[in-house]
């Protein structure tokens, strides 16, 4: 099922000679078809952040093993915010898209993709808006009445949901996040888990955060707001952090406790939390 869809927020129109935040970072990721501008546009980015690739890697690895880990603990219910662009298992590391993980362990799960731009929503309806309980949902995260309206059309109100918000919230400025975490904590329901990954400046030397920033925003024309660990951490104020706590995004859930240490980078950080 999909509504009617929104007029704002990135890649929100099709306009395939400039480069998109979903599209950069399923090139990023290593997609096997990204549209050029989002290649040239990654390429781009990778010249002042050599290793953003493998830091968008482990992004996208942590996310898959924190649904696993909250659909085997019994939650049925998801709204991936800001999902992006299904890859069904052809990036580099062939990781399956968030809603088949889930479905592995819940197979009746719900499951709500909202995102503003229109590949990702044009991919995922083909692919997916016809499974049972799946909804795809074009919306900009910043329309946070649209956003509770959603995931109260599609998921309810009388069970616990899980809100993922991977690597979105450093799109939206100071005033954005809070009122968009506002909106969630007021909506959701109790036993809710919020799930959060955000690019930081915290350990990461200041002359990349400042030039790859600049470089991200020359090259899809959007401003990304890398963040100190102690304010990705206030946005979970009035939720229980659960744990691993607020990490790097390979020491989240890792699936080798016991293995060598991940190469230096300058990961993005993740934390759960709990309504």
């Amino acid at each position: 099922m999909t509504v009617e869809p929104s007029a704002t927020g990135p890649g929100s129109t099709f306009q395939p000679q400039e480069a998109t935040v979903a599209g950069t970072y399923a090139a990023l990721r290593g997609s096997k078809n990204p549209l050029d501008a989002s290649r040239t546009a990654g390429d781009g980015i990778a010249k002042e952040v050599p290793d953003v690739g493998l830091v968008v890697e482990e992004n996208a690895a942590a996310l898959v093993r924190a649904v696993e880990h909250l659909a085997r603990a019994g939650h049925d219910r998801f709204a991936d915010l800001g999902g992006g662009i299904p890859e069904q298992e052809l990036d580099r590391r062939n990781l399956p898209d968030l809603c088949m993980v889930a479905a592995r362990h819940q197979p009746g799960r719900r499951w709500l993709m909202l995102d503003s731009d229109v590949l990702a929503i044009m991919h995922s309806t083909a692919l997916y808006s016809k499974l049972p309980g799946m909804a795809v949902v074009q919306q900009d995260l910043r329309r946070t009445d649209a956003v509770v309206k959603a995931l109260e059309a599609h998921l309810g109100h009388d069970k616990p949901i899980v809100a993922i918000l991977g690597a979105v919230l450093h799109f939206l400025t100071n005033p954005e996040v809070t009122a968009l975490m506002a909106a969630l904590r007021a909506f959701l329901p109790p036993g809710s888990v919020v799930v959060v990954t955000h690019a930081t400046s915290t350990g990461v030397d200041p002359d990349m955060v400042v030039n790859g920033s600049a470089r991200y925003e020359k090259e899809t024309g959007v401003p990304i707001h890398l963040r100190a660990k102690e304010d990705i951490t206030a946005y979970a104020d009035g939720l229980e952090l659960l744990p691993p706590g607020v990490v790097p995004s390979p020491s989240f859930l890792p699936p080798r406790p016991e293995g060598p240490p991940p190469k230096e980078a300058p990961y993005f950080l993740m934390w759960m939390a709990r309504k």
